[in-house]
């Protein structure tokens, strides 16, 4: 499990770069309640957002063609 960058979480909350509101946003729009890294900000893996770094999507695929 791949643990998200402060970069990647500045991207995911939308420019915030503080931890203290990084970690509002994410209870706020993700509903989960992060734990602290050492530097204050918050500690997500690509899993708990659904994304996995680990595996090919499994998403299936919609098949527009008549059988």
């Amino acid at each position: 499990m791949e643990i998200l960058t402060n970069a990647d979480l500045v991207e995911l909350t939308g420019g915030l770069n503080q931890g203290a509101a990084q970690i509002r946003w994410i209870k706020q729009y993700l509903n989960i309640d992060a734990p602290r890294k050492v530097d204050g900000h918050p500690l997500l893996t690509w899993r708990q957002l659904g994304r996995s770094d680990d595996a090919p999507s499994t998403r299936s695929k919609i098949n527009w063609t008549k059988p």
